[in-house]
């Protein structure tokens, strides 16, 4: 069952994102980190780097230690994301891309590096603003072991009170008529654009998993079944795809759980401001290299 696999694999690791979260600050890692490296950014992007959920909690317990306002909150998330985009890209889109070969693999590699810089980009500019001054202290007051234990609890509870219910929702109407619904309107689209129906395997796989939709584009692509343009337009619309999945699947449940109503507006714009750029390197591409 869809929902069963969803959360096997993502509560596992919201669960030590809490935990991790909670170790550093109880155990003033990050100070120290703050102290010994002269950048007051560092160890945010530091543990966006190895765990996104561990940054969405130190971000929530830095505001509701008073360190950071909500109105400074956004651009640290859009910092940190960058950061974690690095990670996924270092980690997952490099040895994945490997299996399509250095024009496919390396272009998608390289147009998903230069999306996920708009994170970056995004959160300068909104620290420029007025001339936004953030100074963060992460000197936490250990509680202890129990301390950590205490707060990974309550944090956890209170992700999975909206968390489950979100992704349940989403996943019934997946099952019930959505995608049949996605694969009718891509059958039509397709014929208006002159693309070979076979695109429509990787793009609706990404709905499930780019990993997946990566694999079948290797396949077709060995296979000579279409042309190296055809497939890095078809990954890059599995990737389109895939983050819209994810906003809905995780991503807003997720947000929304931590941060409360603030949370839509992050996940939202963490969602557009990928998207936005991407589908614009899509449509060029189509343009160019497909119709052209």
């Amino acid at each position: 069952m869809m929902v069963l696999e969803i959360f096997s694999k993502v509560l596992p690791l919201i669960f030590l994102g809490v935990l991790l979260a909670n170790i550093m600050c109880h155990l003033n890692i990050l100070y120290k980190l703050q102290k010994y490296i002269k950048n007051k950014y560092f160890p945010i992007l530091a543990v966006y780097f190895v765990s996104s959920t561990s940054g969405h909690f130190l971000l929530n317990n830095l505001c509701d230690k008073g360190e950071l306002s909500k109105e400074n909150l956004m651009p640290l998330y859009f910092l940190g994301m960058f950061s974690f985009g690095i990670h996924i890209i270092l980690f997952f889109a490099i040895p994945m891309a490997t299996s399509l070969g250095l024009y496919v693999g390396g272009l998608y590699v390289l147009i998903k590096f230069l999306v996920t810089c708009m994170y970056l980009l995004f959160g300068i500019l909104m620290l420029r603003k007025n001339n936004t001054q953030i100074n963060v202290d992460f000197n936490f007051k250990s509680g202890g072991i129990k301390a950590i234990i205490r707060d990974t609890l309550k944090q956890y509870a209170r992700v999975l009170m909206s968390f489950v219910p979100s992704v349940l929702i989403i996943t019934y109407l997946i099952e019930h008529g959505l995608l049949e619904i996605v694969e009718n309107l891509a059958d039509s689209v397709l014929d208006a654009l002159g693309l070979p129906s076979t695109v429509l395997i990787i793009m609706l796989t990404g709905l499930a998993t780019i990993s997946g939709a990566i694999g079948i584009a290797s396949g077709l692509l060995s296979g000579n079944v279409l042309t190296p343009n055809e497939i890095l337009f078809s990954l890059l619309v599995a990737e389109f795809l895939n983050k819209i999945t994810i906003y809905l699947r995780k991503n807003l449940p997720l947000q929304l759980s931590i941060f409360g109503k603030i949370g839509i507006k992050l996940a939202t714009l963490h969602l557009l401001i990928y998207e936005i750029p991407l589908l614009i390197v899509i449509v060029v591409w189509y343009l160019v290299f497909i119709r052209g």
